[in-house]
């Protein structure tokens, strides 16, 4: 008796957890709001049988674990049975418990999800089908591959025109260095034109005779590339010329003058005459090159104005004041002063503007 009643000995299920009033039960927020976005799984908990759920189930400990194994075998072999006599239709089939999950209804029934077998019909719709989408598929693909093919043909041009704007940084490095060079050989080379100036210009004033060469000198740096070491040698040629400028109109010589033989110093002063005319009136043709630049033109126009002040008896005066004349309605505020002051000091009665 007592070793049967050992192995009878049932193990009760743990106590339920009292009752709680709906009223004690807080229902937060969050669980409201999802029950009204859910409302149609609500049926699942008002229909669940509470009574079931309540009730106890009891066990029997120290079961054979080969008795429970023969109850499960039991179980499958009772469940195969029972397929084996449900009427199959051709269309249904019967997935494998062990590829899909099974779904336990409310009683405790478990239904496996099944899937319809495709007709012979149908499997050659499927083949048509899937021979008429090959055939697209391979009329796409020639398109596009067409498509590809003229796609790249243009991104290599484009990249063959872009090739050449494409430079290395090496390359790029050296570019900036020799710009690098060249600015710092131009500022040098400006430098240097401006002590030649200086020192072509200290030499006139010292002796105009001797250095009367040195006017061509000038005249050449007025060609430069630089417009400031032009700007510097027209302002030197001005200082030359309005220090250098005789009181007296210079003539021209006749072909008797010429013929007849002079001393050393008359032909010293008859060369200085002559370069010096031909030096002025090559530095009024400049000037009045450089006032159509708008760079030139003021500095143009004060070295023109301050000439006719220095010597309005000399040489080529028409030209000099052709010019000043036509540039007397200029837009340049300082300019038109300039000229118009230049022009009441010869030609209005007591210097009067």
């Amino acid at each position: 008796m007592g070793k049967s009643s050992k192995k009878n000995k049932v193990i009760l299920a743990p106590p339920l957890p009292p009752d709680v009033d709906d009223e004690d039960i807080l229902v937060s927020d969050e669980d409201v709001d999802f029950v009204e976005e859910n409302r149609e799984h609500v049926h699942l908990i008002t229909g669940l049988n509470r009574k079931a759920l309540d009730k106890v189930v009891t066990r029997v400990p120290d079961h054979d674990e080969d008795k429970v194994e023969l109850l499960y075998e039991e179980r499958e072999r009772k469940r195969r049975a029972a397929l084996a006599l449900k009427p199959k239709d051709d269309d249904d089939l019967e997935v494998d418990p062990v590829d899909a999950l099974p779904v336990k209804t409310l009683q405790g029934e478990l239904l496996y999800r099944t899937a319809k077998r495709a007709r012979s019909e149908d499997k050659a719709k499927g083949a048509e089908s899937r021979s008429d989408d090959k055939d697209a598929d391979a009329k796409q693909s020639s398109q596009k591959e067409c498509k590809g093919r003229s796609n790249k043909k243009e991104d290599s041009k484009l990249q063959n025109v872009q090739r050449p704007l494409e430079v290395p940084k090496e390359k790029l490095h050296s570019v900036v260095l020799e710009e690098v060079k060249e600015e710092l050989s131009a500022d040098e080379l400006f430098e240097k034109k401006k002590a030649q100036l200086a020192e072509l210009g200290m030499a006139m004033l010292e002796d105009p005779e001797s250095n009367i060469r040195s006017l061509n000198d000038l005249l050449i740096i007025c060609n430069d590339t630089d417009q400031r070491v032009v700007k510097l040698a027209i302002m030197s040629l001005l200082a030359v010329f309005r220090d250098i400028i005789p009181s007296y109109r210079i003539r021209q010589l006749t072909e008797k003058e010429l013929a007849v033989e002079v001393s050393k110093e008359v032909k010293k002063t008859r060369y200085y005459e002559y370069t010096l005319i031909r030096s002025y009136k090559a530095y009024l043709q400049k000037l009045i090159s450089l006032e159509k630049q708008p760079y030139f033109y003021l500095v143009a126009v004060r070295c023109l104005c301050s000439l006719l002040d220095a010597a309005p008896h000399f040489n080529h005066r028409e030209s000099l004041l052709a010019s000043v004349v036509k540039n007397l309605s200029s837009s340049n505020d300082v300019a038109r002063y300039l000229l118009i002051y230049t022009y009441s000091n010869h030609f209005l009665p007591n210097n009067a503007i």
